[in-house]
Parts: structure tokens; C-alpha cells; sequence
């Protein structure tokens, strides 16, 4: 059965006796862990994911969103039917534990702006756009929604965008989009984010980046681990 939740709405709680299956299918939910004065995002999910309520999680409502769900019993016994139901269980599985694993990195051996310019590197690389001699790139999650993802706070998020602004690291083009001006820029991103190699490393091993922005082609390293847009 469907049900609608508002913006900030916790759809399921750790410990929730409840067994369900739900499929978002609009909006955006937010999968997190919850302290007293802090949030860890784990992951987002999209229309098209399925997940459980009985995590050890939190399930927030990201936006104004539509899910559908049913009883985990008789989920299984459809899975058991049409096995085609399997693999956006799989993929969402996938994304939690890659962002499980990224974040106990990030914690444990990086400063914030690592983590940060590490995240706007790879939104350049995911969903990039050659715009004159930089990069532009859309956004769709607010300083806050960010700063859960890095383990961090909006204060900190912000002061660290604001200072590279003034550096010319990066632009703000309204809510909705961030322009890296120029290669320069991203090679001072890469730099905070302990992506540049030294001298004498081996060609196969360094890091790709994205296309100069005179070509069409975006680029979109393999194994990519989220396909969600993220703006400031």
C-alpha cells in the first residue's frame, strides 16, 4: 500500500517491531545513524530502491516522498517468484556499504576539507559538465544534507566552501549548481584531497580525471559508487 511522507518524516526507527519491504517510489529518503547532537548519513535512496524497515538505521524522509510496502514475508515470497526483484535490493546493499566503508575511512584518516574536496571531486567526475574552461556541476542536497554524508557540520561545510570561493577553488551558482572555474582549480581540489602523486609515479596508477572541458564527453569512472546528484 502506498504512504506519504513529508520532508524530515522518519518512516522507520532502530528497534521498529515493524517487518515490512518498502519501494520509494518518489522523493528521496535518507538512511542514517542518529547520536544526541549528530547524524551519519549512510545513504540515499532513489525511486527504484528497496529497502527494510527492520535496519539498524534511521529512514528519513529527504523530501516530500511517495513509498509502497509489504510485509517482508510476503516480499520473499515474490522474490522467490520473479527473481528479477533481486538486484535493487542488491544495489542499494551495495551503495550502504560503500558508503559504510568511505565514511570509517574518511573518520578515521581524514580532516574535513580532505572529505569535502574528495566529495566535489567526484561529483565533477560523476556528473560533470564542460562549461568554458572549468566544470559545472548540479546539486540537489542542501550544506546540512552534506555535511551528515562527511561526518561533519553545516558550520564547518560552510566556512570551507566560503573560503574556497574566495580562493577561486570553486563557485556557487545559485542553490542548484557549483562551477570548478578552470583545471587549475581542480588540481588545487585534488591537492586538499591527497589526490596529486608524486613525481615518478607510474602512469597506470594515477588518478583519472575528467576530460578537458572542450570535449563533449564526460567522464565517469568505473564502479562509481552513487548516481544521486548532491548540491550545496
Amino acid at each position: 500500500m502506498p504512504r506519504r511522507l513529508a520532508r524530515g518524516q522518519v518512516l522507520c526507527a532502530p528497534g521498529d517491531g515493524r517487518n515490512l519491504v518498502f519501494c520509494v517510489a518518489s522523493g528521496r529518503l535518507r538512511v542514517h545513524l542518529s547520536g544526541t547532537n549528530r547524524e551519519l548519513t549512510l545513504a540515499f535512496l532513489e525511486p527504484g530502491d528497496v529497502y527494510s524497515t527492520h535496519s539498524p538505521a534511521w529512514v528519513t524522509a529527504a523530501a516530500a516522498a511517495t513509498v509502497w510496502t509489504i510485509d517482508t514475508r510476503a516480499f520473499l515470497h515474490r522474490l522467490s517468484e520473479d527473481p528479477a526483484l533481486l538486484p535493487p535490493v542488491m544495489a542499494v546493499l551495495g551503495r550502504l556499504l560503500t558508503g559504510a566503508v568511505g565514511l570509517v575511512e574518511d573518520l578515521a584518516f581524514r580532516e574535513v576539507p580532505a572529505r569535502l574536496a574528495r566529495f566535489v571531486l567526484g561529483l565533477v567526475q560523476r556528473r560533470g559538465e564542460p562549461c568554458g574552461e572549468g566544470w559545472r556541476v548540479p546539486l540537489d542536497l542542501s550544506l546540512e544534507d552534506i555535511a551528515s554524508l562527511l561526518g561533519s557540520t553545516r558550520q564547518t561545510v560552510s566556512a570551507l566552501v566560503s573560503q574556497w570561493q574566495r580562493e577561486g577553488v570553486l563557485e556557487r551558482r545559485g542553490r542548484r549548481c557549483l562551477r570548478i572555474p578552470s583545471a587549475h582549480a581542480l588540481q588545487a581540489l585534488e591537492r586538499v584531497a591527497g589526490r596529486c602523486e608524486p613525481a615518478g609515479t607510474s602512469p597506470g596508477r594515477r588518478t583519472r580525471r575528467p576530460r578537458a572541458p572542450h570535449s563533449a564527453t564526460v567522464y565517469v569512472p568505473p564502479g562509481a559508487e552513487s548516481r544521486e546528484p548532491i548540491p550545496l
